[in-house]
């Protein structure tokens, strides 16, 4: 009952803040609601995903962009995966990857029927005592609460189908039916999510590994052999193609066939895609062998440091890249994943070659939470900008005032030195037009930092904006 009480609670609480987009600072305080609700309920909750979901909530109220909101979004589902894995039997301190998304993927499923079973199976209605008239007001709740759902489509198609009736119901109630419908349906939706998961963290269902068919087991040598052949490859193509690798701006000048897009874009962009399938290429490897030999773990190795010369290479042709043509959000988000896949094999070989497997999992959650934190305090959209200021300072290429428009209020601190140009300016009083500004529940460090500049300056903005041609 009480899980049923406080899901309620948090669905109220989660109409009133979140409804209200974008999201800001309302997403780390319903976080907060919820992991407190948690404790309490669970006694106890996983370290890792109250704190993960914790910061990926603050980071939606840091940064306006699109791109790393999204990246916040996802993450703090997943986190909230994390509360309902020590019911699986799940360490997420000490698990296999298997394991883990096993786990996550049963809990998922119990979390949809969570409410379902909460309502008709785990709460005993008929063995409550409720007194003569509470067990009367019991019995016309539980009645309007089956009718419910069809008042609500009744209402609404019926208002829908006759305007003097839907002023009727309006002049009666005083209320939007639209916006109440509208609030009912995400406080239920909140409602009935977060009693599924506690539904589902609260109830111990563990997960036992089942044994291996026969068919999934490979020889060590067989698989040594394997990563051997890709080793060759790996190391035939390095050899072939060195001087390609760190040849740079002087091979590019010297061979006329070669420009800077086959050079640097493509280049980098394969060799990215390379080191992504090898990473899951040699965990399959290893959970599939046998027996983990010297030999296939100096073979790994040997595969994940010549991947690691493919990632400096892809490094160093996307700074080539960015020097001649500039900085774009795919080319810092793809950058920033090869950081990430470097932390990944880094982490392979301490964790999965020493023969600690069961320690990977979380040190791969680590270092993509690190990576996405990392690129909060980057601030991406400021990069931009301010790198292709520099470049067009400097001579290299003149700057494109029509892509800074298209990035986020992160980016109006760095366009403020050009805000005077007419499409800029009105760039930036429409971005902070949509900003919601007045909405507590939407603030954000960005928005607020953005607002304030764009505020100080905004009778020159203004006039600038007027020059503004419509298809700038």
């Amino acid at each position: 009952m009480r899980t049923l009480a406080f899901a309620l609670v948090l669905g109220f609480t989660g109409d009133l803040l979140l409804r209200a987009t974008p999201w800001g600072i309302n997403a780390p305080l319903w976080m907060l609601l919820f992991i407190g609700g948690a404790v309490w309920l669970l006694r106890s909750v996983s370290v890792a995903g109250a704190a993960g979901a914790m910061l990926v909530a603050c980071g939606l109220a840091w940064r306006d962009s699109s791109a790393l909101a999204t990246l916040d979004v996802l993450l703090l589902l997943f986190f909230l995966g994390f509360v309902t894995l020590r019911a699986r039997g799940v360490s997420e301190w000490s698990t296999g990857i298997l394991r883990a998304a096993l786990g996550l993927l049963y809990s998922a499923i119990l979390s949809v029927a969570g409410v379902f079973q909460l309502l008709f199976f785990d709460i005993q209605w008929r063995e409550l005592q409720p007194g003569r008239h509470a067990r009367r007001a019991l019995i016309v709740l539980r009645g309007l609460a089956i009718a419910f759902p069809l008042l609500i489509i009744f209402l609404a198609l019926l208002t829908s189908a006759d305007a003097a009736f839907a002023s009727i119901v309006k002049e009666i109630f005083q209320i939007d039916i639209d916006e109440l419908i509208s609030h009912i349906v995400l406080t239920i939706f909140i409602a009935c999510a977060t009693a599924g998961i506690l539904r589902s963290a609260s109830h111990t269902v563990e997960l036992h590994d089942p044994p291996r068919p026969s068919f999934l087991h490979l020889d060590s040598a067989e698989t040594s052999v394997a990563i051997a052949s890709i080793d060759v490859l790996f190391a035939g193509f390095v050899a072939v193609q060195f001087r390609y690798f760190f040849g740079g701006a002087t091979l590019v000048k010297v061979a006329p066939k070669l420009t800077y897009a086959d050079y640097a874009r493509r280049g980098f962009f394969e060799l990215v895609t390379v080191a992504a399938i090898v990473l899951p290429v040699l965990l399959i490897a290893d959970w599939l062998i046998t027996n983990r030999t010297p030999l296939f773990r100096a073979l790994s190795l040997a595969q994940v440091l010549l991947v690691f010369v493919m990632l400096v290479s892809a490094y160093r042709r996307m700074s080539l890249y960015v020097d001649e043509f500039g900085l774009t959000e795919l080319r810092v988000y793809t950058t920033a994943f090869m950081f990430l896949l470097a932390a990944l094999l880094a982490w392979f070989v301490l964790t999965v070659l020493t023969g600690h497997r069961d320690r990977f999992f979380i040190g791969a959650i680590a270092s993509g939470l690190i990576v996405v934190i990392a690129l909060h305090v980057v601030n991406p959209d400021d990069v931009i900008v301010r790198t292709n200021m520099e470049r067009a300072a400097a001579g290299k290429r003149a700057l494109d005032t029509n892509y800074p428009t298209q990035l986020s209020m992160d980016a109006v601190p760095a366009l403020m030195p050009i805000a005077a140009q007419p499409c800029v300016a009105h760039h930036l009083l429409t971005i902070d037009r949509r900003s919601n500004a007045g909405d507590w529940r939407s603030w954000n460090a960005s928005r607020a930092e953005a607002h304030g500049l764009i505020d100080a300056r905004r009778r020159e903005l203004q006039e600038a904006a007027k020059n503004c041609r419509k298809d700038c």
